[in-house]
């Protein structure tokens, strides 16, 4: 009668190595693309004079990136999605929400700058794509058919549309007469 085979300690060791390897790679692999995420924005040095209160670099140039395309300047409609006032009445939006909200919601345009985990494990930069790129970009989350990229694009659309569509210069330009006591 034969004697059940156990793996001797070499065998353990190479799967163990095998084991420890693949979780090497794929520890660098996040830390990677997680710190491909961390950097200066230089291009929105003006815009932080606004005495914003949530917002920082990052946050700014990716919402005056969105805000140009959503909200373009010029046209019958005042200023734009990423001038200085919408910023300001973005970010106080966000001031007013409570924390655990906001927490949640400043992930918003950083899914919009990098990608969700389904696009390719965040391999793009929306603040860092050439002009004519950021168009097909942005289509590209409006016409998804994942539901989620769905959703996380009309959550973007939302806030504009509580942000810029309430400034006053933006009610009068559309005809609408601003009530009296509403704020400013």
């Amino acid at each position: 009668m034969t004697q059940p085979t156990t793996p001797d300690a070499a065998t353990w060791s190479r799967r163990s190595m095998l084991a420890f390897s693949a979780a090497t790679v794929g520890v660098l692999a996040a830390a990677y693309a997680g710190l491909r995420q961390v950097g200066t924005y230089p291009d929105v040095e003006p815009t932080l004079d606004l005495d914003l209160q949530v917002f920082g670099p990052k946050e700014v140039a990716i919402f005056q990136r969105l805000g140009d395309l959503l909200l373009p300047p010029g046209g019958p409609m005042p200023g734009s999605g990423g001038d200085d006032e919408s910023i300001r009445r973005m970010d106080a939006f966000y001031a007013s929400m409570p924390e655990h909200k906001r927490r949640l919601s400043l992930g918003l345009p950083l899914a919009f700058e990098h990608g969700t985990g389904l696009d390719r494990f965040g391999a793009r930069c929306f603040t860092r794509l050439p002009e004519d790129k950021c168009e097909g970009y942005i289509d590209g989350w409006a016409d998804s058919k994942l539901i989620v990229k769905a959703q996380l694009f009309t959550a973007l659309k939302t806030f504009y549309g509580m942000t810029y569509f309430e400034r006053p210069d933006v009610l009068a330009a559309m005809g609408f007469a601003i009530p009296c006591g509403r704020p400013t």
